[in-house]
């Protein structure tokens, strides 16, 4: 199976309401996936201001950033 190039943007919200998000603006989008029910990962090319508008379309329903695990991070 081919692998996509490009970074991915996961939203709260079903792809189907993605692509109507996205219909006629681009920004580098290749392709819109289902991540399970109400989720959606979006992959995409987009740097720079595209990017930033990309994101604007989005901002209500972006998925949060899990916090990474870091040195001061403590796992019990």
């Amino acid at each position: 199976m081919n692998v996509l190039k490009g970074h991915r943007l996961h939203v709260m919200l079903g792809a189907s309401q993605v692509r109507r998000r996205l219909k006629g603006l681009g920004f580098g989008v290749r392709k819109v996936e289902s991540a399970g029910r109400g989720e959606a990962v979006i992959i995409h090319t987009a740097t720079g201001q595209h990017l930033r508008e990309l994101q604007a379309v989005f901002r209500d329903v972006m998925k949060p950033d899990e916090p990474e695990l870091t040195a001061e991070t403590t796992v019990d």
